[in-house]
């Protein structure tokens, strides 16, 4: 029977194979006539219990309990003696006064989930499953259950003997049968007073998806009749044939069918047929249907799948003989390359596998993409039935993925213990192959499998066999902040001092860079090197932030003034990556303040560069210099700065005193340097410095202005227009909505006046440059923004020569 209420088609022939249905509820419902008058107008309901191998529900197995066999064998009742019971029997009284207490409770159970309904079912479920004897509920708990098992015919629990409700077989099928009887009757009844109602005159307004939605055939065939399209979506765009194949509707999959439904109809989405909808909930009597009406059982969705593919993912093994039988492709990929075997292996369903090697799959077939194959997925996803089912169906063990991984490195990544040892006894080789970039060993540490570890190193595993990276397994746990695993390597002899080729990294640099400060405790204690690597452990953790790891290294003895190949120090780390409270612990410790890295800049120019804001204003109230420049004058602080594009940043070195008139090595300034990173709130800020950093020398001007171009040949980018064409802006500061114009000097004037500046002789003077007249000042300004303007005329044409190319 199905869960609509109507009969499934009766398998002939060649179908008996495939009548089985994997969604077969332990009780369904049927209806029938009721002989004589129903006072309620209703139809008679009869639930049938589940049958198990020993015959009906209450079949007893130890002596004593023929009774309650019996009993319980009778749970095959007619609903309608159950709703005249509490009325004194016959037909006689109202319709209220003749509604027994079970009838009563089923029917106000509107909504499915409802609590009370729940709580007795789960009492029958709970009790069974702990091996309680049921006679000791509650009073009114055991008042409806004998209610229940009154009107089933099975009898009180105060019975004589009782002693089958303490059986747990007997248990298991009582509960089974009555919880699941509780909701189908339920959902019968509700739709047999949707029926009643209707009958009585009131209005449906459901539209045809709700109908369908909820399984209504006579409804649907009504709004049908009255001609409603067939092949309407429902709102979220699903086909009616697709939405009554997914919830298993048989009967109304055939009312649809017989009203000629597109069998193939995907919806407004496109994405999946009625026959994938149908084999992906595993309805097989729906498969049939649809597969008589000429659907295409080789269809595929929008990911590649199809319905055999959902069959196979699913596990419906009965599905999948049907689709088959009926033709379908067995070696179709999907969009991730895989086949159903593939899914079937991944999802551990040992017997659609096994099918499906019957009717010809390729077991060693791989995926084009990601060279998976049935064995690898199966050891990644621990599927231990399947990997062994697989090796003795023939299936390759050595196969390598496209991370060149074998099944035994697919089974060690998720830490399957017994997958490996399975695998390992089928001939896996536990050493890293020739062409593959890692070792079974070295993944196992890396996820901190630490009984894999164990048996891998005790079948042969090479503790030093190093990856792509150079990492041995112990600095992959270091790496990884496994602990436990570290010390398993260590106490197998693995070398806590060795490094990698390149960066002469080693499993306590790698700890420390993690901020595993519990790892880093046991190797250092463990005898770890605290000075080795191209950065030291104390620098990694400095650069990174890790505060107490820093306090406990400097405690253990780190050297503070190490310095790698470069020359920097964790000071010069810390300040470049903005960690102020760790340059704090390093200053306190005895750090250089003004230690010079490669290229002379020192911690302030490091902090200054990133535009760590905080930073900074810590550097500089320890007394870090501000005006300090590279020992070759290439930058000083604030032309960091200003290069950087950190306004903030500036704004405060040039309150601390830092001079904005210096020039580098190249003549440059720091308007200049802005001005090439394209940083215009920078440039603006500048432009209108009250001090007027455009005051220098014009006699270095010939060096930093190109010779004129003709510009005739390209149109002129406004220079408001500025930021449009110069290269983006970084993000330590978000850009102004509406920048100011660069050019806000007019000649003779000065947009503000320095009140440290005389007037003498009517003529004024600049504060850094007493004896230049502003109209120098004016005159030089114009050359830079010329020079600025020729600068964009440069990026023009090599736009527009993109253009021309692209065109």
């Amino acid at each position: 029977m199905l869960t609509d209420g109507t009969a499934a088609p009766t398998p002939t022939g060649d179908e008996e194979i495939d009548s089985v249905t994997p969604r077969a509820a332990p009780a369904a419902i049927v209806e029938a006539s009721t002989a004589g008058p129903n006072p309620l107008g209703l139809r008679a309901v009869r639930l049938f219990g589940e049958a198990g191998p020993c015959g009906p529900i209450g079949s007893a197995t130890t002596s004593g309990e023929a009774g309650a066999a019996a009993a319980a064998a009778a749970l095959d009742f007619k609903l309608a003696a159950a709703v005249l019971r509490s009325g004194g029997g016959g037909g006689s009284g109202s319709d209220e006064d003749e509604v027994s207490e079970v009838e009563s409770f089923i029917l106000d159970q509107e909504d499915l989930d409802n609590p009370v309904l729940k709580t007795t079912s789960e009492i029958f479920l709970s009790s069974a499953a702990e091996g309680a004897d049921l006679r000791t509920v509650d009073p009114e708990t055991q008042a409806r259950l004998e209610a229940l098992l009154e009107a089933a015919g099975i009898g009180k629990l105060s019975t004589a003997d009782g002693k089958a409700f303490a059986d747990p077989e007997v248990l298991r099928r009582l509960t089974s049968s009555v919880s699941c009887a509780l909701d189908e009757a339920a959902a019968a009844l509700t739709r047999m007073r949707a029926e009643n109602n209707h009958n009585a005159g009131q209005v449906d307004n459901r539209s045809l998806a709700e109908a369908c939605s909820d399984g209504d055939v006579n409804a649907v065939r009504k709004l049908l009749d009255e001609g409603r399209s067939v092949n309407e979506h429902t709102e979220e765009g699903e086909s009616l044939l697709c939405l009554a194949c997914s919830a298993g509707y048989y009967e109304l999959a055939q009312v649809l069918l017989a009203m000629h439904a597109n069998v193939e109809d995907r919806g407004n989405k496109g994405d999946i047929t009625p026959l994938m909808a149908a084999a992906s909930g595993g309805y097989v009597d729906i498969v049939k249907l649809l597969l008589v009406h000429c659907a295409d059982v080789n269809a595929q969705s929008s990911t590649g799948n199809t319905a055999l593919t959902y069959a196979c993912a699913g596990g419906f093994v009965d599905i999948v003989k049907v689709l088959l039988k009926a033709g379908a492709n067995i070696e179709d990929h999907n969009e991730n390359g895989h086949t159903p075997l593939m899914e079937a292996a991944s999802a551990g369903h040992v017997e659609v596998a096994r099918v499906l090697l019957e009717y010809g799959a390729g077991i060693n077939t791989h995926s084009n993409e990601f060279k998976e194959s049935a064995l690898t997925l199966a050891c990644y996803k621990g599927h231990l039935d399947m990997v062994r089912f697989l090796l003795e169906a023939g299936a390759d063990q050595e196969h390598k993925t496209d991370e060149m991984h074998t099944a035994l490195m697919e089974a060690c990544m998720d830490g399957h213990v017994e997958v490996a040892r399975l695998l390992l006894d089928s001939g896996a080789q536990v050493n890293m192959p020739a062409d593959s970039f890692e070792s079974p060993l070295t993944l196992a540490a890396c996820g901190g499998h630490v009984e894999l570890a164990a048996l891998l190193i005790e079948r042969g595993a090479n503790l030093e066999e190093v990856n792509d990276e150079g990492y041995t397994p112990l600095m992959e746990a270091a790496r990884e902040g496994h602990e436990e695993m570290v010390a398993l390597l260590l106490a197998q002899g693995a070398n806590i001092n060795a490094q990698t080729e390149e960066t002469q990294e080693t499993a306590l640099t790698l700890a420390c860079c993690g901020g595993f400060s519990e790892v880093a405790d046991f190797l250092i204690k463990a005898g770890a090197d605290i000075e080795l690597g191209c950065s030291t452990p104390l620098m990694e953790a400095a650069q990174e932030g890790h505060l107490e790891l820093v306090k406990y290294l400097l405690a253990a003895g780190a050297n503070v003034h190490a310095t790698t190949a470069t020359g920097d120090t964790a000071l010069t780390y810390a300040c470049e990556n903005g960690h102020t409270d760790v340059a704090d612990v390093l200053l306190q410790a005895g750090a250089d303040l003004e230690h010079e890295s490669e290229g002379g800049r020192t911690p302030l120019m490091k902090a200054a560069r990133a535009g760590h804001l905080c930073t900074v204003q810590f550097l500089i109230s320890k007394g870090a210099n501000v005006n300090r420049a590279t020992a070759n004058n290439d930058h000083t602080v604030v032309s960091l700065a200003c290069a950087g594009g950190h306004l903030a940043v500036v704004e405060l070195l040039l309150a601390h005193g830092a001079d904005p008139t210096h020039r580098l090595k190249d003549g440059s300034t720091m308007l200049i340097e802005a001005a090439k990173g394209g940083h215009t709130n920078v440039v603006s800020y500048l432009l209108d410095y009250p001090n007027n950093v455009l005051s220098v020398p014009t006699t270095d001007m010939t060096q930093l202005t190109p010779p004129s171009q003709d510009q005739s040949q390209v149109p002129r980018v406004p220079m408001h227009a500025l930021a449009m064409v110069v290269p983006p802006q970084e993000p330590d500061r978000a850009p102004q909505e509406n920048p100011p114009p660069l050019l806000t000097l007019q000649k003779g004037t000065s947009k503000q006046k320095s009140t440290s500046l005389q007037v003498a002789d009517q003529e004024l003077l600049s504060p850094f440059h007493p004896y230049q007249p502003l109209e120098c000042i004016v005159e030089e300004t114009e050359g830079k923004l010329n020079e600025l303007g020729q600068r964009i005329s440069a990026i023009e044409k090599a736009q527009l020569k993109s253009l021309e190319l692209i065109q």
